[in-house]
């Protein structure tokens, strides 16, 4: 069985690989229900936001907030109104619940058009 300092061929790794997330006593920081990401617009220059494209930009979005020690659980996005390349669209989130060892963000991305995705994603650390 493959261990996390041991490669597919079974010889150690030079350095100890940092351990999985789920491996030892997760800690959540005090993140207040309500709490508000700091707004981000982007340029979609040359980029097609296709629904790949966008589910990485709402990841990309909570995940650069939270912290490289977070762990996206799970995410939920529906896409609404098409954002056109040349365009902006501007990311908000709000944390909606903080529970146990999981906090839910959910995120709200606009384009000149109206809404163009919204979602949930679940967060522990």
């Amino acid at each position: 069985m493959r261990t996390l300092n041991t490669s597919r061929r079974g010889t150690p790794f030079a350095a100890p690989c940092r351990p999985a997330p789920w491996s030892g006593p997760m800690r959540i920081p005090e993140i207040p229900t309500g709490t508000r990401l700091p707004r981000l617009i982007l340029s979609a220059a040359d980029v097609q936001l296709t629904m790949l494209t966008t589910m990485n930009l709402v990841e990309n979005y909570v995940t650069a907030w939270a912290g490289p020690d977070a762990f996206v659980r799970g995410m939920n996005v529906k896409l609404g109104r098409p954002a056109h390349t040349g365009g902006t669209l501007t990311f908000t989130g709000v944390v909606v619940s903080a529970a146990a060892e999981i906090v839910t963000v959910e995120v709200c991305a606009r384009s000149t058009d109206g809404v163009h995705a919204t979602g949930t994603v679940r967060l522990s650390w």
